[in-house]
């Protein structure tokens, strides 16, 4: 992996940020929802906002599903807001709960019909970085 920035480290998740390849990364520790998984997303947005970022790693596989609230929260209000400053492409490594596996599916199947966000699965976080810095299509 390239040289990165720490910007969230908890309990729950840690989030760096790749500068030379334009890249966020996030990583689930454990089961992650409230104000914990709001966080997280909105640090994500942030530098989206702050640093001309398209990409996005989630290595979601510590996680559980997501509740109604966090679900509804994530799709009405965070994902407009990072389509709209520029988030283009999304490399997920989907949860180990296989009811966390649904929901991350039924999400990734809405913003590819509905936002046509570049998205596809992985089971390794290596191939899954690997997929984002290779495409030029978006971010260099």
């Amino acid at each position: 992996m390239q040289p990165r920035t720490t910007l969230l480290e908890n309990e729950y998740a840690c989030m760096w940020y790749y500068p030379e390849c334009h890249i966020i990364h996030h990583q689930i520790l454990q089961p992650t929802a409230g104000e914990a998984f709001k966080n997280l997303l909105i640090t994500g947005l942030r530098y989206i906002q702050e640093h001309d970022v398209q990409k996005w790693l989630s290595d979601d596989r510590k996680q559980s599903f997501l509740n109604a609230e966090d679900s509804a929260w994530s799709q009405d209000y965070w994902l407009p807001l990072a389509l709209k400053s520029g988030w283009k492409q999304w490399a997920m490594i989907p949860p180990d709960n296989p009811r966390g596996q649904v929901n991350i599916k039924r999400l990734m199947d809405y913003v590819i019909t509905q936002h046509r966000l570049k998205v596809k699965l992985f089971y390794d976080p290596a191939d899954a970085f690997q997929w984002l810095v290779m495409d030029n299509g978006t971010n260099s």
